[in-house]
């Protein structure tokens, strides 16, 4: 002990500190987005193909009568409508 004089220990205190510990809880809250919803209805063209036939028939004459040296041509249209019988 010849060189080290004796200290005694002394306590001091410093103000406390405040320390936050957060806690979160989820919490619910409703949010309404309103929507309107407008039908609008359009005509749109749209192709619808139909086909029409016509018929002719092609062939001779007997013996060339009609003075075409037996070439002749024959035009019938086939129709559905009846003929009215008289």
């Amino acid at each position: 002990m010849c060189c080290k004089p004796f200290c005694p220990t002394v306590r001091v205190y410093d103000p406390p500190v405040t320390v936050v510990n957060d806690v979160y809880h989820p919490q619910i809250v409703e949010v309404v987005h309103q929507v309107n919803v407008v039908t609008r209805h359009h005509c749109v063209p749209c192709e619808k193909h139909i086909y029409e036939y016509n018929y002719q028939d092609e062939g001779l004459s007997p013996s060339g009568a009609d003075g075409s040296n037996g070439t002749s041509t024959i035009s019938k249209a086939k129709s559905r409508k009846k003929r009215s019988k008289r």
